[in-house]
């Protein structure tokens, strides 16, 4: 018998601010497509904001790095066998698994063995991980919701079988607005040059990072580079955490806040974190920089930064280093302000940069990319049998 595909029940699992992020865009799809349908799972604050009814908000421990932590095991294996209990309570149509996997792929295991259908959007590949173990994804997950040809090519060619329906910031991503508006919205002065800094969305992230990229900017007026400052603060992230930070910050205008369209819409440079705020400056055309930096005993790090040539999301989609990356240790302050000089004062690099982010739209997809994600997972519903 088939299931009841006019109120198909899905789970959602987002695990940080760019799975919530594109997890609400994608809920929002599936509730106008199917309005009698169930969404639910594990995200944050904007998943919840898009109607989904959501087991678990973790967006405040993973920014706090609560799931670096031994306390954070305990929690991880409390939730795991919460999202368990539910497939057994709802048995969703389909489980669909957003971004980094947080859990391991647990869920993914956990689900399979219940006879779910399972899906990936944003998988690992996104990101270029060569750590990640390719052979046990693929026994795993019955599609991967492709975002970016590269990604799905890579999976294609690991055995998982991936369609391609494209990236979802081509759909998020708004034109720009007129500079001089937003940076009078911004309190930025006009005609002076900005630097936009968008350091993470954890707040271990932001504190590693935050301070030594201020103190970057601070070497700029020795050089005679008279420029100002406004720091974007992701919703996973306290303002009054950046506040104290930038309080320590001497010699230099900084403003605080502005979400991450306004803050890029104002700059002519961005300084950003490695993921997908690095794709969102790119695709805005303004010319960046990747900044990445934790204690190397986190979750991320050990996940991430195996043998990896290229870690920006940027880079990593166009398969070449044209962002330049600050990574761990090469993250240094001499290195750092030489490449802000240079990409506010060298036109000609300025322009190299944007000439290779006008190739991104060839590798992303066309508009429309979130209808198209929903549409295979209600197809995926609608071929499940009891």
């Amino acid at each position: 018998m088939l299931w009841d595909v006019a109120n198909p029940r899905i789970m959602l699992v987002g695990a940080d601010n760019t799975s919530d992020r594109f997890g609400a865009a994608l809920a929002q799809k599936l509730t106008e497509k199917r309005p009698e349908g169930v969404v639910f799972g594990i995200g944050g604050p904007l998943m919840a904001d898009a109607g989904v009814r959501l087991l678990y908000d973790i967006s405040e421990m993973v920014s706090l790095g609560v799931f670096d932590s031994l306390k954070g095991a305990h929690i991880v294996k409390r939730l795991i066998q919460r999202v368990s209990e539910t497939m057994d309570e709802e048995r969703p149509h389909v489980m669909v698994q957003i971004g980094l996997p947080l859990f391991s792929l647990r869920l993914l295991e956990i689900a399979r063995c219940k006879g779910l259908s399972t899906m990936y959007y944003y998988t690992p590949l996104s990101r270029g991980l060569v750590e990640f173990k390719t052979e046990r994804f693929a026994g795993l997950v019955d599609k991967v919701i492709g975002i970016s040809k590269f990604e799905t090519e890579s999976c294609q060619q690991a055995g998982i079988s991936a369609e391609f329906v494209g990236h979802p910031l081509v759909d998020l991503v708004r034109s720009r607005r007129p500079v001089e508006e937003v940076r009078a919205e911004l309190n930025l002065k006009p005609g002076k040059p900005v630097i936009a800094v968008l350091p993470g969305a954890r707040e271990v992230e932001v504190k590693n990072v935050l301070p030594t990229v201020l103190r970057a900017i601070g070497q700029l007026r020795k050089l005679k580079l008279d420029c100002q400052t406004v720091v974007s603060v992701a919703p996973t992230v306290r303002k009054s955490f950046v506040d104290q930070l930038v309080s320590k910050a001497r010699g230099i205008d900084v403003v605080v806040g502005g979400d991450t369209g306004d803050v890029l819409d104002a700059a002519d440079l961005a300084i950003t974190s490695i993921g997908t705020v690095s794709l969102e400056a790119a695709l805005m055309g303004v010319p960046c920089l990747a900044v990445y930096r934790v204690p190397t005993t986190t979750y991320l790090f050990d996940k991430l930064f195996a043998n990896k040539p290229r870690m920006t999301v940027v880079n990593n989609v166009l398969e070449e280093q044209v962002v330049p990356e600050f990574i761990q240790s090469e993250f240094g302050l001499g290195r750092l302000v030489d490449e802000i000089v240079r990409l506010l004062t060298d036109e000609a690099a300025r322009q190299e940069m944007l000439g290779k982010f006008a190739a991104l739209p060839e590798q992303l997809g066309e508009p429309g990319s979130v209808d198209r994600a929903a549409e295979m997972i209600l197809a995926a519903a609608a071929q499940r049998e009891e």
